[in-house]
């Protein structure tokens, strides 16, 4: 049963946002069924899960308070979100009780490997037939033309994906994979994974990939429309300068609890008079730290820098937690559900008892 519910939830991963029932996905719906198998055989907790459960308990504390203070509608959909922190945090205990062995674990990151190839296909196969994705602003995502978006709708989570992909066929010198994944992050044309991607390529030592990377970058297709396709635009870089600042505004109303994990986007209504509740970017920030800060605040940032610290010692974790740390400067990929799964599972797996044998 536990390999079927951890094959299942492999095989759903690549289909990403359209593979949902209004807000709920496919996905979340296998890791609460995971959740559930998990509970019910009383597993054994690692001993860093008290840092990680701190800091979601200490989000529903927050949210609690800023029940009798913002007063929205909204609030109960933010609470949803730490429902969802929560269930997704149990997926390495999942994996740290059920999946010891080495052959187990050999077969989980070469199908981390496979699904983020074939959220790859899945985007060429969209930029193939569907480079035009205007339309999706009136579902409330945002519009995007002749870029790498895939199933994940956007091509910045799209790319991170691929960028986590890339770190294990480095690991597992897989060049066929790596240049495949290398060439699909080029044509997200996101600046953040093209930066983080060069990073991880010198931090292995691969500087000829780099120099191609660099000069692949400037035979990108640039004259084909949309903002989106020019790496020197200012728009996008406007945008994300007004959300931080937003964000920061939010963030003194409550700065040491915090206005609750997740009720961004109520506090917008309230405190920004934002009335685009319809936008999927409503309840997110484009930094994960200042999302961490203005749901939590001071105590809730202390809470989860605790937990990075209780984080065990293992290569792929610490390589592909760095790298998301870094891209969730730009875009709140840290709290993403499929990046979230993907850590977490790499966290079970650097757990102790997995790294014997």
């Amino acid at each position: 049963m536990d390999k079927a519910l951890l094959f299942t939830s492999l095989v759903i991963f690549p289909f990403g946002q359209i593979a949902k029932l209004g807000p709920i996905s496919f996905l979340d719906v296998t890791v609460f069924l995971i959740v559930v198998y998990t509970l019910l055989r009383k597993p054994k907790i690692p001993s860093w899960y008290i840092y990680l459960l701190s800091f979601i308990l200490f989000g529903f504390f927050s949210w609690g308070i800023n029940v009798f203070i913002l007063k929205s509608d909204l609030l109960v959909k933010g609470l949803m979100y730490g429902v969802r922190l929560l269930f997704y945090s149990m997926i390495p205990i999942f994996i740290y009780n059920f999946f010891k062995s080495q052959k187990d674990r050999k077969f989980i990151i070469n199908s981390l490997l496979s699904i983020s190839i074939v959220t790859a296909v899945f985007g060429w196969i969209q930029y193939i037939n569907w480079p035009n994705l205007v339309a999706l602003k009136y579902l409330g995502w945002d519009d995007h033309l002749y870029r790498l978006v895939g199933t994940f709708l956007d091509p910045t989570f799209t790319s991170i994906i691929l960028v986590l992909g890339s770190i294990i066929a480095l690991k597992e010198n897989r060049k066929l994979s790596l240049i495949f994944l290398g060439i699909s992050i080029l044509f997200t044309y996101s600046r953040v994974s093209y930066l983080i991607f060069i990073l991880l390529l010198i931090y292995f030592k691969k500087y000829l990939i780099v120099f191609l990377f660099l000069i692949s970058i400037f035979f990108l297709p640039k004259n084909m429309g949309g903002e989106g396709v020019n790496l020197v635009r200012t728009s996008s870089t406007n945008l994300k300068i007004i959300n931080y600042k937003e964000t920061l505004k939010i963030i003194t109303k409550s700065p040491v609890i915090g206005i609750g994990f997740n009720n961004l986007c109520p506090a917008r209504q309230i405190y920004l008079n934002d009335t685009n509740i319809t936008s999927h970017s409503c309840f997110g920030s484009d930094s994960s730290i200042l999302f961490i800060l203005a749901t939590t605040g001071i105590v809730g940032l202390f809470l989860f820098i605790s937990f990075i610290f209780s984080i065990p010692s293992y290569p792929l974790l610490t390589i592909s937690f760095l790298i998301v740390l870094i891209h969730s400067t730009f875009a709140n990929s840290l709290f993403y559900p499929w990046v979230m799964y993907w850590i977490f599972i790499l966290l079970g797996l650097g757990s102790k008892v997995n790294r014997k044998g």
